[in-house]
């Protein structure tokens, strides 16, 4: 029997994805074109997995370690920073992102520690400017043969992008915030039983913000800490099919909030049963359905509840060609006074060509639709981006990026309505 399902993802599914909201152009994942496999099985890869031998990074030994330095150098533009649907401003930018890994390997004890800067400048706007940084460790211990404890801990400071629904419109700068986050999982499998928990403590801190006249924006009211706790386990009926259960509990407290609205504490769970499958050599997929609820301490809160729905399908059309599909939907919390937090239901539709062996292409499209709890508003996003990576040797690569993102919104008190180009080039080195 192949390897049960080892799922990467997994560990975080009944967590949703944090909103960093960062931007996104052509020095994204430093110029990589891989990914890791999240299904576990390999009887096709897309191409996007696909090992390129002659053109992969080779990190530089250390004694028992390895490391991997790179940079991503790109310029680009913006033609609607502030996000305004009259009025548009636009600006040039330049991106520099250098970074660090350094892994030492071992049967028994992994470890990898990584670092990364984010240097964005705008040629007029310096308002725009953000410096963002990221640590991160992570270490994966063989118990036992069947047993493993994988521990990760991390910080990092961004800067929210106007088109963020909880970007205030009033503040001279972008809101900048920190994010701390701690997670430990333990996975044990009993021959085709697999059973994994995962406790997670994230922290997020917000800093204020400032009028043009001098005045504060308050962003404090958004500082809160979350700590969820999953269980998830997996059972591989045979090589190709595996069904799962997963349940999660969270709790999230806020600051102690003075004024007229109460602070968000609230404590949710999510429940949610699926499979994960690989038919032929033509798909491969995850698919799970549940009950997701947030319910806050204050009583004019009212509850977020409803269907639990995420999964990813993968097509493989031909040898060069990939088309993904992924749905989610879960519960998110907000910087838009009044409302508690929304439901968001995501889609996306991707499709990668492998033109040449070293050039890839990328095309895909997005909806992401907010519901906004305590408040009349709903709004529509829609993000359509298309890329070209180009694999010049092991330590060069080059990529193009275009993306457009427009949103529409609805209701009593609706948000902003926008549309934004972007366009950029980058160049990553990797190695020495």
């Amino acid at each position: 029997m192949k390897p049960l399902l080892a799922c990467a993802c997994m560990a975080g599914a009944m967590l949703a994805p944090p909103a960093l909201a960062q931007q996104s152009d052509a020095t994204d994942s430093l110029g990589s074109v891989s990914s890791e496999n999240p299904f576990g099985r390999d009887r096709n890869v897309s191409v996007l997995e696909r090992p390129r031998p002659d053109y992969t990074p080779e990190p530089i030994q250390l004694g028992a370690l390895e490391v991997m330095p790179r940079i991503a150098v790109g310029t680009g533009y913006d033609d609607n920073l502030y996000a305004q649907r009259d009025d548009r401003i636009g600006d040039g930018y330049v991106r520099i992102r250098p970074r660090l890994s350094i892994n030492r390997p071992s049967p028994n004890l992994r470890l990898t520690v990584n670092g990364e800067l984010d240097l964005l400048r705008y040629f007029d706007r310096a308002s725009e400017n953000a410096t963002q940084y990221n640590f991160d460790a992570h270490a994966l211990y063989t118990i036992a043969r069947d047993t493993n404890l994988s521990v990760t801990a991390s910080h990092g400071r961004y800067s929210q992008e106007r088109v963020s629904p909880d970007s205030p419109t009033n503040a001279v700068h972008p809101t900048r915030f920190t994010i701390t986050d701690g997670s430990a999982t333990l996975s044990h499998v009993f021959n085709r039983l697999r059973v994994r928990g995962v406790l997670d403590v994230e922290n997020r801190n917000y800093r204020d913000g400032r009028t043009p006249a001098g005045d504060t924006v308050d962003q404090d009211f958004r500082d809160h800490t979350t700590v969820t706790g999953t269980a998830i386990s997996e059972y591989a009926l045979n090589p190709s099919i595996a069904l799962f259960l997963a349940g999660s509990y969270n709790e999230r407290d806020y600051r102690t909030r003075i004024g007229p609205v109460p602070a968000r504490d609230s404590h949710g769970i999510e429940l949610a049963a699926g499979s994960s499958f690989e038919l032929g050599r033509m798909m491969r997929g995850s698919l799970r359905l549940g009950y997701l609820q947030q319910n806050y301490r204050a009583e004019q809160f009212h509850a977020v509840k409803g269907l639990l729905v995420r999964g990813e399908l993968a097509y493989f059309m031909t040898p060069l060609v990939t088309v993904t599909a992924t749905v989610d939907r879960s519960v998110s919390e907000t910087g838009v006074l009044g409302a508690t937090g929304y439901l968001k239901t995501t889609a996306t539709l991707r499709a990668d060509y492998e033109l040449l062996r070293s050039l890839i292409l990328g095309v895909s499209a997005e909806l992401e639709k907010r519901d906004f709890q305590n408040l009349d508003r709903n709004d529509d996003r829609w993000t359509l981006r298309a890329g070209a990576s180009y694999l010049v040797s092991k330590r060069v690569a080059l990529r193009g990026d275009f993306q457009r993102r427009s949103q529409s919104s609805w209701g009593a008190l609706p948000g902003r309505e926008f549309i934004d180009n972007r366009v950029s080039v980058g160049v990553t080195f990797s190695g020495l």
